[in-house]
């Protein structure tokens, strides 16, 4: 009896510790994928600051280190999900399940070990919450400061607004540093003055403070007022608050320690508002990693109730229950706020309810059978069996003689496992960017509507980042499956040329070209648009102040300067709009008031009460003014390259260039985009022509190894070159394409070798 028992207790320890790994190794991809794609977008920023602005990489190390805890901070909740959910559909796909139940173990003996490990990643996840996070925080923010107190022009950007807490800061022209600025546009509010220089320099100040010098230009007030004009040949002008403009906007207690956000919390003297963030940040920061612990324990009933559960659609679940996660945490927020829940009930809400759940179906006998309940397997008709799609298709009569059989063959493969791997891709990429943006939708309070609405202008641009990536991920599980069955070999011993084989992959990709190109240049500047605009007036609410000049700046072309204390871009209507003439010189020689502006089209702006007057050396003199102008379309707020296809890009380049300002970056971007739809054809083209290399031909697990390697370095190999472009290093032309030129010439050294 005792040595049944001794075996019985080795077989659970093997079984835990085996169903640990299975489930230990997704999660720690899954962790590790999803922090470096999040901080792969900022690194793809920061070296142009190592490149142009004049910092070693060292401190972009350290500055990715900083980011890289709060990071792991926010997405291990849900790598431990999908973790479970991968490993233990894997468990399920490879009848290692039956195998345990045909040995009399049942399978609900798995929950344990996933609680367990599950137990281990929330402690470690804790740790990250309430120490390093916070500690990682506050170094980033000193580390950024003393980056800006050394260049002050770190982040500005030739034709984006810059804010400076009231200030409002625009040129037409930014040197490679930052520093040397052309085409000077400064709007104060404090003073209602608006600045025109043909010359900047960004300076800094004493206690890291940073100023601006502006060098030839004029002031003016704004509402005009007596005619009043000022010229100077130096002027200096302090700014305030540059740390925000290269960093994200967060919530400022995420970098607080511990025990002053629980002092601040419960400290009777502390405002009442003040104290309900506080203590929702505690909550939040204990709450989030014991989030693990609960979509661990959901995990295990999902994997293993249905019978053809994978890994796919482990990821698939993953993604449905982080986005019910996240509406749960809007709808808690909005009970807090609304005074129905406690600050620490509406944070815990979302892992009540998932802990709930899990233990609802844990409980509802041999594992609930949830996915009955979905609509397409409730009647019985849909049992009856039916030929895929694809099968079909290729049962069609073709009108190929035989000899364009295995053509047809690679072909299906081919599209078969291209819709999945784009598919997964775009999920993943979703998950990603949504899980980066959990904070933003929630210090804005959006709701779930509105976060779908949102994604649903930002698909587009997702999936056009995908499909490259796509491609070469179906180009390698096409030619690694047909390695692997032995279809390549079958194919040289008969004679036949894997490379013409193989050749379909290529049509397919070389069709999909054009399609992206259409879609990143009529769809997604599109869609881009409506997203910041849904952005900026449904999620972040921002109200139109009705005092004169506080809104904004607009800065639409190389002649015509606008501003306006109200501005509706949807109808191209403007209260308090001034309208500035422009030089050569870049400083203004006309001006035009108008109480409110209408545009009606065609370029034709229809004015209410116009004052037009002359500005020069001998002051500002009045002049006949009409109800209608011609100055163009609606002006728009910044020039966003992602906004623009290349068309518009072009006619921008134009402007800039014609008003005597260089237009280096949006040439850099001009040709990034043209460039970017052959990578389409040129990823899967290295890959194939280095996955054909045999007899013997390279093992699985190599070609998706170089398929990592060639896809990463293709997309940082593409954020250097524009950077070394955008600082002169390189001619634009050259910045643009030479990522593409680099593909080239790795396929045809491949090809020669392998097909020579």
């Amino acid at each position: 009896m005792r040595e049944k028992f001794t075996s019985m207790r080795r077989l659970g320890a093997v079984l835990s510790s085996y169903t640990i790994r299975a489930v230990a190794g997704p999660t720690i991809s899954a962790m590790a994928g999803l922090a470096v794609l999040l901080l792969a977008k900022d690194l793809l920023g920061f070296s142009d600051f190592v490149i142009n602005r004049g910092f070693g990489v060292g401190v972009v190390s350290m500055i990715a280190f900083y980011e890289l805890l709060p990071l792991l901070a926010q997405v291990l909740p849900f790598a431990v999900l999908i973790g479970s959910l991968v490993g233990l559909g894997r468990l399920r796909g490879d009848r290692e399940i039956v195998a345990l139940e045909s040995s009399g173990i049942a399978s609900q003996r798995l929950v344990g070990p996933v609680l367990l490990f599950s137990t281990a990643m929330a402690t470690f996840g804790l740790v990250l919450s309430l120490f390093a996070a916070p500690w990682a925080t506050r170094s980033l923010m000193a580390t950024l400061r003393l980056m800006a107190t050394e260049n002050p022009g770190l982040a500005l950007r030739a034709g984006t607004i810059h804010e400076f807490r009231d200030v409002k800061l625009v040129a037409r022209e930014i040197s490679a540093s930052g520093k040397q600025l052309r085409g000077v546009l400064v709007w104060v509010p404090e003073q209602g003055q608006t600045l025109f220089a043909e010359r900047g320099e960004l300076q800094s100040a004493h206690e890291g403070g940073i100023q601006l010098a502006l060098l030839d230009g004029v002031m003016l007030r704004t509402p005009r007022v007596n005619g009043e004009e000022t010229r100077f040949e130096r002027f200096f002008q302090p700014l305030h608050e540059g740390t925000e403009r290269i960093r994200k906007h967060e919530d400022v207690l995420s970098e607080v320690p511990l025990a002053e956000v629980a002092a601040l919390a419960w400290d009777e003297a502390t405002a009442h508002e003040s104290a309900l963030l506080a203590q929702r940040e505690l909550h939040r920061r204990v709450a989030y990693p014991f989030a693990a612990l609960c979509f661990a324990l959901l995990a295990v009933p999902l994997a293993l109730s249905g019978q053809r559960f994978s890994r796919a659609a482990g990821g698939v679940a993953g993604l449905l229950v982080t986005l019910l996660y996240y509406g749960l945490m809007q709808f808690g927020d909005g009970l807090s706020q609304a005074g129905m829940l406690s600050a620490s009930g509406g944070v815990w809400l979302p892992n009540l309810v998932v802990l709930g759940l899990a233990l609802i179906l844990l409980t509802r006998g041999r594992w609930w059978p949830w996915w009955r309940l979905l609509p397409w397997r409730r009647s019985g008709d849909l049992k009856v069996a039916t030929k895929p799609w694809w099968r079909k298709v290729s049962a069609l009569p073709l009108g190929f003689s035989q000899r364009w059989v295995l053509w047809r063959y690679v072909g299906r493969q081919y599209l078969v496992l291209w819709p999945l791997s784009f598919a997964g891709l775009f999920v993943g990429y979703l998950l990603v960017d949504i899980l980066e943006r959990l904070d933003w939708f929630a210090r804005h309070e959006a709701n779930l509507l509105q976060a779908v609405q949102f994604y649903g202008f930002r698909a587009p641009l997702l999936a056009s980042r995908v499909v490259p990536m796509s491609l070469l991920l179906a180009t390698t599980l096409t030619v690694s499956a047909l390695a692997a069955r032995l279809e390549l070999v079958g194919m040289r011993a008969c004679g036949v040329s894997v490379a013409h084989a193989l050749l379909p992959m290529l049509v397919i990709a070389a069709l999909v070209t054009p399609g992206d190109f259409l879609l990143n240049e009529f769809v997604v500047p599109t869609t881009n648009t409506l997203a910041d605009q849904f952005k900026d007036q449904e999620i972040k609410n921002r109200t139109l102040d009705t005092r004169p000049l506080q809104q904004m700046i607009w800065y639409r072309t190389g002649r015509y300067v606008y501003q306006a204390a109200q501005f509706d871009p949807r109808q191209g209507h403007a209260m308090g709009l001034s309208v500035y003439t422009l030089g050569k010189d870049g400083l203004p020689v006309e001006r035009i008031d108008a109480v409110e502006a209408k545009h009606l089209g065609a370029g034709v702006w229809e004015l209410d009460q116009p004052v037009r007057v002359s500005i020069s050396d001998r002051g500002v003199q009045e002049m006949p003014a009409e109800n209608r102008i011609q100055l163009g379309p609606a002006p728009q707020a910044t020039v966003d390259t992602m906004q623009l296809g290349i068309r518009e890009l072009a006619q921008h380049i134009y402007d800039t260039e014609n008003g005597g300002y260089h237009a280096t970056g949006y040439r850099v971007d001009f040709h990034v985009k043209l460039a970017a739809p052959f990578a389409c054809l040129l990823l899967p083209t290295v890959i194939l022509v280095f996955a054909i290399a045999g007899p013997p031909f390279p093992p699985t697990a190599v070609t998706l190894l170089v398929t990592t390697v060639v896809g990463v370095g293709h997309v940082l190999m593409t954020g250097v070159c524009a950077s070394l472009g955008y600082g002169g290093f390189l001619p634009p032309v050259l910045a643009g394409w030479l990522p593409s030129m680099g593909l080239a010439g790795v396929a045809s050294a491949l090809a020669r070798r392998n097909l020579g």
